[in-house]
């Protein structure tokens, strides 16, 4: 069956990432910060063996210099829709396609080890949704064999609750869900503290 791997990322502007870490960071230290996170994420991405790899991007205009230096090897995909899960979703209809597995990471998990990806993909082979959660209450990983706009909608994005109502949104539209074990991105100050 095909796997596809996507990376949702921006194109790294200076005061658009990583803005919850200053005034403990300045924006520059933020943006320098949040390359060095998008370049290690895409180095873990590449060991994982994929059909299509793709950097699912946001940026303020069509040019994408870092990503296109970084991830030269992967497909860029501009993001689409009005907030994180419609973006979500609009990727995942893009590219399930002919019984592919797919799966979205963050662009801010170092030393994601792969073999979380991996099982991402081997329990897609009997669940419907994979869901990987980050200690701040988010996550970092989800995959699907089926788009599921309506799994998207209605969360509130950023918050302690993302992971619990995407579980439970899952299980109200009769998606079987597979776990992964906890991993934490980079967010805050005390995520920062972590690192």
């Amino acid at each position: 069956m095909k796997r596809a791997l996507i990376v949702f990322a921006k194109e790294p502007t200076r005061g658009r990432v990583k803005t919850r870490l200053t005034p403990y960071l300045s924006e520059r230290r933020c943006l320098q910060l949040y390359k060095e996170l998008l370049q290690d994420t895409v180095n873990v991405a590449r060991k994982i063996q994929c059909s299509r790899k793709i950097v699912a991007y946001d940026a303020l205009d069509s040019k994408t210099p870092f990503l296109k230096t970084i991830a030269s090897d992967f497909e860029l995909y501009r993001q689409r829709g009005k907030d994180l899960g419609a973006k979500m979703s609009d990727a995942f209809t893009a590219f399930i396609k002919n019984g592919a597995k797919v799966v979205i990471i963050g662009s801010d998990l170092p030393r994601l080890p792969p073999r979380y990806i991996n099982r991402a993909f081997r329990e897609l082979s009997k669940n419907d949704v994979v869901l990987g959660p980050a200690y701040d209450g988010g996550y970092y990983l989800i995959g699907l064999k089926q788009p599921c706009a309506k799994m998207f909608e209605g969360i509130h994005w950023s918050s302690g609750s993302v992971f619990d109502d995407t579980l439970k949104k899952a299980r109200r539209f009769k998606k079987k869900a597979a776990i992964l074990d906890f991993w934490y991105d980079i967010d805050t100050p005390e995520d920062l503290k972590y690192l």
